[in-house]
Order: structure tokens, then sequence, then C-alpha cells
């Protein structure tokens, strides 16, 4: 073999696959291969997930390879999988399938078939691509157990498909004759290596090669070291030494590494994804476009650690990205009121994040907090989600009957009692501390809707005389009978320190905070409207005040009148404008403040007739 081989001329001088020809680089047996120093070298790499070590392609970075010696999976739990998962060559003990609606799978010829009859994994992928495979609707997560040269032929298919699809044949006949051959060897054995009727010149060149691609294999498994080999280090290496057997280093003078860092959905036919690159946004995006072609709507390009350059890719869309800019700021932590100009901006199609400090948010949550920017409100989801949270503080209130209860059996209704002994403080006490565990779980702590922070801006004052009305409108829970029980200090603790803590935890941190999934609302800087989540919130406050007054007075009337001591109509004015005191100071205790303030003006204007 000639060490500088001739090539045949491609057809127009962009084709990236070459001829059969191009076989000819794989050098002599005993030479030291030489490393590269082209992009091809940098194309694969690995990264750790979430404590899982996986393998991927910096020009297809949506697709994540996990190759774990032993893996299996059983056939029933293949099929069960989540939607975007591939099975290569036994990871699945089962018959091969393709599940396309739930998009799942199985390319093996083990078990569940004739393996006579049935093609190699890496024929079946090859197959697969060429009748139209496009991998670039959303994220795939790739299942192998062990790195033997069809399970990586496969691997390089996936990651390469994009540029397989789009060449003509006849530039990419040495690859389908690597890849038959491969898959006759590995289906039939060696002695079935005529079945492929190649020419005899071609038959050489492609054995050639897979004897270079096999050489470590072989001697791994000679030395009886294949089993502690890394198998994704191993891959990389088999993956780089095909880009340059088909590739030429040229090909990729115009290619920019992107690390794909989050992905969301937008709607059926669009996303919106956080990517990382070295290049600037407009330098990008003709690789953006060859990763997720007109699927992508819009992308946020991470330039350091905190700065990111947010983009519209389709101009066309009916939205732009003021809305994505309102939900940013309404959750950075480093987007402070006091500090106008570090925000997130720009205009209706680029802009970019805080420019003081950067963003405190992650990948991922700026993904979302775009999706969720982009969502247009649905009734009907709305309604279910105040369903759930009506169903969630009706179980907190339940456990806080419960205590209630047990405090009144404990210590009697009849008798003088303290702050301690009064059914009230029972109540006040176990809605407090059910919210607070609450809180305290994993999801709820890390979540924007839900933390307990100081709070922002000023503008929220403006509302504290629509509190005092509305409270001293029945917007405050204070039973006549626990107030006469109860000496005026007692009172003070429990309707002015305890109860308002624990409803706006319970009413503007917890049910407010669930029903802000996908739904807007105002921050300390926003204009002022008039949210969902307020308004939901509301309706589940109102009905708490309706409910404990018709357990303490017994009377359905009386829970639509009583001026002073809550009736619903007051209490849903009451919760409208708590919900928008947490809104603007972006923070329950703003809200909790104001509920005490008017909790102390009821108490202290109906003391004296009580």
């Amino acid at each position: 073999m000639k060490d500088n081989p001739k090539r045949q001329p491609e057809s127009n001088g962009k084709q990236r696959f070459v001829m059969s020809e191009q076989a000819e680089r794989v050098e002599q047996p005993g030479k030291r291969e030489t490393p590269a120093t082209d992009e091809r070298a940098t194309r694969y790499a690995i990264k750790t997930v979430e404590n899982d070590r996986l393998l991927t392609c910096l020009e297809t970075p949506h697709l994540t390879v996990n190759i774990e010696a032993g893996f299996t999976v059983s056939a029933s739990a293949a099929r069960k999988s989540a939607h975007g998962t591939i099975y290569l060559d036994g990871a699945a003990q089962g018959e091969p399938f393709l599940d396309n609606e739930k998009k799942i799978y199985n390319f093996d010829h083990h078990e569940g078939c004739v393996r006579a009859f049935t093609l190699a994994t890496c024929e079946q992928i090859l197959v697969m691509i060429l009748k139209g495979w496009d991998l670039r609707d959303r994220e795939w997560k790739i299942f192998a157990n062990e790195p033997d040269l069809d399970t990586v032929l496969a691997i390089w298919l996936i990651f390469n498909h994009l540029n397989i699809s789009r060449k003509d044949p006849l530039h990419i006949r040495f690859l389908y004759a690597l890849v038959r051959l491969e898959g006759t060897i590995d289906a039939l054995g060696l002695e079935f290596r005529e079945f492929t009727a190649f020419p005899a010149e071609l038959l050489r060149r492609a054995q050639l090669v897979i004897d270079f691609l096999r050489k470590d294999e072989i001697q791994l498994k000679k030395d009886g070291l294949w089993e502690e080999i890394d198998s994704l280090e191993y891959t990389a290496s088999i993956l780089r030494k095909i880009d340059r057997i088909v590739y030429k280093s040229r090909d990729f003078n115009d290619f920019r590494g992107v690390s794909e860092l989050a992905r969301v959905d937008i709607s059926e036919d669009k996303i919106v994804t956080v990517v990382e690159a070295e290049s600037g946004i407009y330098e990008v995006e003709p690789q953006l476009q060859h990763l997720y072609g007109n699927r992508l709507g819009l992308v946020a390009l991470r330039k350091s650690e905190n700065v990111y350059t947010l983009r519209r890719m389709d101009l066309f869309m009916p939205w732009t990205l003021e809305a994505t800019y309102e939900r940013l700021n309404l959750i950075d932590p480093a987007v402070r009121c006091a500090k106008a100009t570090n925000r997130w901006g720009g205009s209706a199609d680029i802009g970019g994040s805080p420019r003081g400090t950067g963003t405190q948010l992650t990948p991922r949550a700026i993904a979302r907090a775009c999706r969720d920017a982009l969502q247009k409100p649905n009734i009907r989801g709305q309604a279910t989600g105040l369903a759930k949270t009506a169903l969630i503080i009706a179980a907190v209130v339940s456990v806080g009957e419960i205590f209630r209860l047990i405090w009144s059996l404990s210590f009697g209704d009849n008798t003088p009692q303290g702050l301690l002994q009064n059914p009230g403080f029972g109540f006040t006490i176990a809605l407090c501390a059910i919210t607070a565990v609450i809180f305290a779980l994993p999801y709820f702590r890390k979540s924007w809707r839900f933390r307990v922070e100081l709070p922002r801006g000023k503008d929220w004052w403006w509302l504290l005389p629509a509190v005092l009305f509305c409270g001293y409108g029945g917007g405050v829970w204070m039973p006549p009978q626990y107030q006469t029980e109860l000496q005026f200090a007692a009172q003070l603790v429990l309707f002015v320190l305890l109860a308002p803590a624990a409803i706006e935890l319970l009413f503007r941190g917890l049910a407010l905070g669930l029903l802000t999934e996908n739904a807007p609302i105002q921050y300390c800087e926003s204009r002022w409207f008039l949210s969902w989540p307020t308004v939901g919130s509301a309706f589940l406050y109102a009905g708490f005040i309706g409910y404990v007054k018709l357990v303490a007075t017994g009377s359905p009337s009386a829970v639509f009148t009583n001026w002073t001591f809550g009736n619903i109509f007051g209490a849903f004015a009451f919760g409208i404008v708590a919900g928008m005191v947490r809104e603007r100071a972006q923070s329950v205790l703003a809200a909790a403040l104001f509920h005490a303030l008017a909790a102390l003006v009821v108490l202290l204007t109906t003391a004296a007739w009580l």
C-alpha cells in the first residue's frame, strides 16, 4: 500500500464523503498511527451528566451514548422505556423492533429472530438512515453493553446520520461496503465474506480497514484485558479512526463545535435549546441549522459561565423575545430591582443576560423559562392546575383540622384557656408546620416559585391601604370565640403573628406558586396586571375562609355576611390584593407582613365590642 495514495476527484469539490481509495490511508501494520491534529480529533467527547459518563459528538450534542459492560434490559422493559431510547446489539434482550410512536428502537440480531436472515446492528442502522431516519426532533439516549466493531460502527452511523442522509450514494460507496462487510462477518462469520459479492480489490480494501479498526480489540481480547477497558474511551478512539478514514480534514474547516446543555419543546414542531460554543451566535447559526433544521425556534448560547446570548432563530414565529425577558427577569436571582440595568433584555430578535453580574440560572432553568414564556393560556390546563392545587390545599387544611380536634378534645372548649391550649393555636401551628415540610422537599426548595426571600422593590407598599380595607371587610381569619377565650397578648400572637404567617405560606406561597408553573405573573418592575395565579389562589383562600367560618358558626348564611369576621367576598378581595403584593415584592414575606398589619387593625377595632 502506498504512503500517498491517489484519490479520485470529488464530484463538486464539496462532498464530505470520499471514494473507496480513501481507505488506503489506513497505515501499514506495525507503523505507529499519526495522531490527528484537525477537527476530526475533537468531535467526540465524554461528559458526565448526573453521575453518568456519556459519549457524545459535538456535531450532534442531543445524542448521548451509554456503554456499560453487562448492561441488559428485558424485552418488556425495553418497550416501556422513556421516549427517545435506542438499544444496540444485545442491550435489550429481545427481538428487534421499531416503535415510531414512542420513539423507542431495538437494533439487534441475537434474540427473537433468525440470525442468518437478520441484518447486523450496523446494517440495520444504515438502512434506517437511508430511509430518512431523522434524529433531530428530540434528545436521544443510546444504550450498548460492548464496544465491538458492529456496535461502534452503529454508533458512528447514528452520530453522522445527517451527513450520510444528505449525500449522493455514489460518493459513499466505500462506507456502504465497510458496513456491509462488517455486518456480514458479525452475523455469519468470516467464511461468508464472498457473500458480499464485492470486487476483489474492494473486498481487500474493506477487509484491510476492518482489520485496522479491530486491531486493538483483538489484541486486548488476546491479552485478557478486554473486560477492563474504559468502554467510552475505547469507542471514542475507534470513532476518530473511522472519521479519518471516511472524512478529509478540510471537511470540517467550517465546523463549529456545539455542546447542547438543555432542550425543551415549545410546541409539536418547535424547540428551544441552550448550547455552548467557542464562536459567537452569528458564526454558529449555520451549525445550529445543520443540527436542528427548522425545529429550532429559540436558542440561548452560553458565552461564559454566567453570560448568555438569546436569539430568535425562526423570524416567522408569532412571538418575540419580550415575554422571554419578562420571565427570565422574574426568576433570575441576579436581577434585583435596585439595579434596573442589570437584567435580561435586548431587541425583539436578539438579547442577552444581565450585563453586570451575569445570570444565576442553570441552562435547564433558562430553557424552561423560555418555554413557559411562550406558552399561550389554556383554560383547560388552568382548570386542571387549580383542581390539583385545591386537593393539595385541602389535604393540608385537613391535617390542620385533625390537630384542631385533638386540641379541642385534649383541653376542652368550656374552660378558660391560654394560648397553647387554644384549638386555633393547634390548627395554625399544623398549617405552618405542614407547609414548611412541603417547602423543604427538594422540588419545592429548588424552585423559584416557592422561595421565601426578602422582598424586592418598593411599589408593593402602594397596596397597603387596599390590604387594610379588604382585611377589615372580612379578609382575615379571626374567630370571635377564640378571641373571647384569649387574653389580648395571646390574641396578638395567634392572630397577628402565627395565623398570617401560616395562611400566607399556604395560599400566597404554596398555592400561588403551584399555579405559576405555566402562567405569567408580575415582578418588581413589570407592568401592573391581574395574573391567573393570583385569581386562583384568591379563590382557594375565599373557600378556606368560608369553610372555617361555617365550622365556627354552623350557619351557611353567616359565610356571606358579618363585616368583620371573614366572609368569602371580603376574603376573595383580600386574596387578590395579597397575591399582587406577593408578586410585586417577589416574596411571600411581604404578603405575610401586610396580612399581619390588616389583622392588627381588625383586632384593635373589634376588641372593644367582643
